[in-house]
């Protein structure tokens, strides 16, 4: 993809911008920060912290909007790593797990989805120092060298724009600085982490500042593979690194460009295994499903699920990776009261994964995926105050490239390969090629407006066109090599092929009431829309093929209708609360049938609430509390022919419990000794939208605890334990019990140590 021509315009239409609205600059009266300044302070005496979810600085007790926000200090000091388990501890927050949790989506209030189609971009939305992350399949990355990160449940479509209908997680990163500062911690864990992550920043020539950042971690793997000669599960190595060089141009102007780095490999997906049968009514239609706890289809027994050991003959060197290239050019014009912001953006970014189908010593069936995405994005925007009116404009351009290429791999002499005569010896890959290019181009704005003291409305909208462009193809090909999917010698036609272009406008839009009698209480009421365009599916070759009406599904349109408050009370307490009922139209909802999925659209209803509190009863001592509950239903889903039922959502439990507690101990050998602790708990949550018993995982809940001493001089020392009782806690399946009578199943993490030490200055 090349767009050099589509980057030096967009940036000097930012420039012709600000000169246009220089006269509008004399009329506003209070300054509205942001842009590539520090875009987050940490945490206060009274626990504050400030945020964009408004695009622009604010205290989040000024956010009228359920949001949690956590400092670099504080997922350092909660063992918080990859971006996904930002999800463990934020209530009405789950991952959707699948390749046996080496790759994950967020799912916010019972929104989500578990496609693992690299062309899928989820309903959550993710940014990372304001640039999209395009895939569903990419929000799984290491987390390195953040400022701070954001949570906003709810649809964010007005001021953030497409696929934002459950919500948003922004990544902000830490930027240069105007003085020399830097700080290196060094990890050594179970099965033998090793992890170092470091930065430093500051000033390289006048005006100019710059921040270089790095991360290393790998760590062997947890899951025992019991087959003779094969590695073990779970083990991963990971490299990435940031270049930011940032430049004040002029008294006005502000450019910083970034580079990103990021290399990721896995081993094969660490999944146990599962007898399991399904249940047929009298017309031979699959209505359910159960744990048989015994052999599969072929005769093998797994080892007990109470055990963490597996055993798969289908391993290889780093089966599963991920490489991201990332590029980005963001300038700020600095009015006073105005300001006005051009983020150009390139993501490149590069997924391949493997696993064993049945998960067993039998040479059955592969799994492979390979995906490669290429994103640009360019968005030009301007925030102001005139008297008592905040506003927000913009236009915002998305060009996607999608290419896939999945299937199955039924090797040499497999059992899977016996249902191709003639090529029971050699083998046979079966893959879908797909391209699928997208482009997306909206405008936006939004006003907040005090009418009265005390009392604020706030209403906005975007208006969306899209456009895409979508080719698949479906074949059988020759096996040349057992490890890898073969798409060069063409057997025969698998699936129908399909081809179409679609062209959509949408619109979201928002309208809310701000009471705010005091600087210590805010209470709110809105109603949002969000969207998420249509899209088209990319079924794996098993079972019937879908028609060409079943590939194309509907967009989603998602009400929301919310009201909360928060309160506080000097440093004592902070209390959040929000109540919500979203209505739903063409729910985009994920179904896995055999041994692949496709989306259908239903219609689904939610009703839920959410609370966090953050008490200080006296110094050094704080507690917080946070829960929420969920009651999702979609409506009529079709879940075999002719039968359509009211099921919920995947990965959606009813209730979830955060807690957490930390106590500090001042003067302690030069320095501060802080301990710490957290629990995590979740209610049973399904992982198909079927909601057979066998797609069904039980809740839990998990402990961890910690110890940092931190010395006036900036060394630093920090003890943890995560699971501390060793919790045995199932995190995602796929049903597969039409395919090979059973169920892969991935568990979390056992119980792990780690000790760090730091050093910052």
């Amino acid at each position: 993809m090349h767009y050099t021509s589509r980057f030096l315009p967009c940036s000097a239409m930012a420039m012709v911008f600000a000169g246009l609205t220089t006269n509008v600059s004399a009329q506003t009266a209070t300054t509205v920060a942001g842009g590539t300044k520090s875009e987050a302070s940490p945490p206060t005496g009274g626990g504050d912290i400030v945020v964009t979810a408004q695009r622009r600085n604010q205290s989040i007790r000024d956010v009228p909007v359920t949001i949690a926000a956590f400092a670099a200090e504080d997922l350092r000091d909660r063992q918080i790593t990859n971006a996904i388990d930002v999800a463990k501890i934020t209530p009405g927050v789950t991952a959707a797990s699948n390749t046996g949790g080496q790759a994950a989506a967020f799912s916010i209030r019972g929104v989500t989805l578990s496609d693992f189609n690299d062309g899928s971009e989820a309903p959550v939305a993710v940014y990372v120092d304001d640039g999209y992350i395009p895939t569903v399949q990419a929000q799984s990355f290491a987390m390195f060298d953040i400022d701070h990160v954001e949570v906003l449940k709810g649809p964010q479509g007005t001021l953030f724009g497409r696929n934002s209908t459950g919500g948003l997680v922004n990544f902000v990163i830490a930027k240069p600085t105007e003085t020399m500062e830097g700080f290196v911690n060094a990890t050594y864990g179970s099965y033998n982490q090793a992890k170092v992550e470091g930065a430093i920043s500051g000033p390289i020539a006048e005006n100019v500042q710059a921040r270089a950042s790095v991360i290393y971690n790998r760590e062997d793997g947890w899951l025992k593979n019991d087959f003779p000669g094969a590695p073990d599960l779970g083990g991963f190595d990971t490299f990435a690194t940031r270049l930011q060089l940032q430049s004040q141009l002029s008294d006005r102007l502000t450019a910083r460009v970034s580079g990103l780095y990021f290399k990721q490999d896995m081993s094969m997906a660490p999944y146990n295994s599962i007898g399991t049968a399904p249940i047929r009514d009298s017309s031979n239609r699959v209505v359910g499903g159960y744990y048989t706890g015994g052999p599969n289809s072929f005769g093998y027994t797994p080892p007990p699920t109470s055990a963490y050991r597996t055993s798969t003959d289908f391993y290889c060197s780093r089966c599963t990776g991920m490489k991201i290239y990332d590029g980005a050019l963001h300038l700020t014009y600095d009015l006073g009261e105005t300001q006005i912001y051009s983020v150009t953006d390139y993501i490149h970014i590069a997924k391949r994964l493997k696993l064993d189908a049945e998960v067993s010593p039998i040479n059955y069936l592969g799994v492979a995926q390979n995906g490669q995405t290429g994103s640009f994005t360019q968005e030009l925007r301007a925030t102001g105050k005139i008297d008592n009116l905040v506003w927000n404009a913009g236009a915002y351009y998305l060009n996607i490239l999608v290419d896939t290429q999945g299937g199955y791999l039924a090797r040499a002499n497999s059992i899977y390969a016996r249902n191709y005569p003639g090529y029971e010896a050699s083998g046979i890959d079966l893959a879908n090629v797909a391209q699928l290019r997208k482009q997306s181009a909206s405008v936006f704005a939004q006003v907040e407006y005090e009418f009265v003291p005390t009392l604020t409305f706030v209403a906005g909208g975007r208006f969306i066109h899209e456009r895409a462009k979508f080719d698949f193809v479906s074949s059988a090909f020759r096996n040349d090599d057992n490890d890898n999917l073969d798409t060069q010698n063409y057997l025969f036609t698998v699936q129908p092929s399909y081809s179409n272009r679609i062209s959509n406008n949408f619109w979201t839009g928002k309208a809310g009431l701000n009471w705010k009698p005091s600087d210590d209480l805010l209470v709110y009421a809105s109603v949002n829309r969000g969207v998420r365009g249509r899209g088209f599916n990319n079924k794996l070759p098993a079972g019937p093929a879908l028609t060409p009406a079943q590939i194309l599904y509907k967009p989603e349109t998602l009400v929301s209708y919310e009201g909360g408050f928060k309160f506080s009370l000097d440093r004592l307490l902070t209390v959040d609360a929000a109540v919500y009922h979203y209505d739903y139209k063409n729910y985009q909802a994920f179904l896995f049938v055999t041994a692949g999925g496709y989306i259908q659209n239903a219609d689904a209803t939610t009703n839920g609430g959410e609370v966090a509190v953050t008490l200080r009863p006296v110094q050094n001592l704080e507690l917080s509390v946070g829960g929420s509950y969920n009651h999702s239903t979609v409506h009529d889903l079709p879940i075999a022919p002719g039968i359509t039922r009211d099921v919920t959502p995947t990965f959606a439990p009813r209730r979830q419990l955060t807690a957490s507690a930390s106590y500090k101990v001042p003067d302690v050998m030069g320095g501060e000794l802080a301990f710490g602790g957290n629990v995590t708990s979740s209610s049973s949550f399904f992982t198909n939208a079927r909601n057979f018993d066998s797609q069904k995982l039980n809740g839990y809940t998990l402990v961890d605890g910690r110890i940092t001493w931190r010395g006036d001089s900036g060394f630093s020392l920090t003890a943890a334990i995560n699971n501390l009782f060793d919790k045995r806690y199932a995190i995602t399946e796929a049903d597969l019990s039409t395919l090979c009578g059973c169920t892969e199943i991935a568990y979390g993490r056992p119980r792990t140590w780690s000790l760090t030490a730091g050093y910052r200055f």
